[in-house]
């Protein structure tokens, strides 16, 4: 294991007293307490929580992310190849991999805020602030919602989940990084987080990549027979069998767990 040089451990005491800072200011809190969350989402960002207590006494409890992390590179590198991948295909590329930690921070807080005045359950974006190192902070209201690893999902559940994604793609809204923990199912059906697809990538291939991540991120819950009939009360069939040329690179990202027969199952009902 390679030790934490002083250097970074310092680096690490600024931003934390940065945090405490900004919550003490910008949302009026003492007793300001960060807890780092487990993730195996995207190296580009460090999920935490933060606990307080606001000015009536009462405790408080925020989510936030902290991003552009020490191996920003290793995600860069990632993405790249990711469209690298999809040109060697004959499909334009979709991954913007060159976005600060600043635009990454407004990324996520403008395009969260779009979904949540859509009426889309998610946790409202509250601020994004700067930190040392040209690292960023983005704020949002912390869910008190189970993950769908942890809950029996119905199929009302997972049709609204389709429901809510069509909603943002008809509104030009397209997630980017949608994947198993990004939907929250609880007394509602919350989506959570954004990625970086590039402006100028083709609406249509968004589109299709993040409805066969949808796919993707649904079969451990039910049959693909199920999930491409809910899909298709949705999508049509265009839309489906362009998804369906995205399941060879969903199924390479580390963080899903497509087995071959289930990938083949679901391109021959998308097809």
């Amino acid at each position: 294991m390679t030790p934490v040089r002083d250097d970074q451990m310092e680096h690490f005491r600024d931003v934390l007293r940065s945090i405490h800072l900004i919550m003490v200011e910008s949302f009026k809190l003492r007793q300001v307490k960060v807890t780092p969350l487990g993730s195996e989402g995207s190296r580009l960002s460090i999920p935490i929580r933060i606990d307080g207590v606001d000015r009536t006494g009462s405790p408080v409890r925020y989510f936030g992310k902290i991003l552009g992390g020490s191996d920003i590179m290793t995600e860069k590198t990632i993405q790249f190849f990711k469209n690298v991948y999809l040109q060697m295909e004959g499909r334009p590329p979709l991954f913007n991999f060159d976005r600060s930690a600043k635009e990454l921070a407004l990324h996520q807080y403008e395009t969260m805020g779009q979904v949540h005045r859509l009426g889309i359950p998610t946790a409202k974006p509250l601020g994004t602030f700067a930190l040392p190192g040209g690292m960023w902070l983005f704020v949002a209201e912390f869910l008190e919602a189970a993950s769908s690893s942890t809950n029996k999902v119905s199929e009302a559940q997972l049709d609204k989940a389709f429901e809510h994604l069509r909603l943002m793609h008809r509104n030009g809204i397209f997630h980017g990084d949608i994947k198993p923990e990004n939907f929250l199912f609880a007394d509602k059906v919350y989506i959570m987080d954004v990625g970086n697809f590039l402006r100028d990538a083709p609406e249509k291939e968004k589109l299709s990549y993040d409805l066969a991540c949808a796919l993707a991120s649904f079969l451990d819950l039910a049959t693909p027979e199920k999930l491409v009939r809910l899909a298709k009360g949705y999508y049509g069939v265009r839309d489906m069998k362009r998804a369906a040329g995205y399941l060879e690179l969903i199924g390479r990202r580390p963080d899903f767990r497509m087995s071959a027969e289930n990938m083949k199952r679901l391109k021959e009902l998308m097809s």
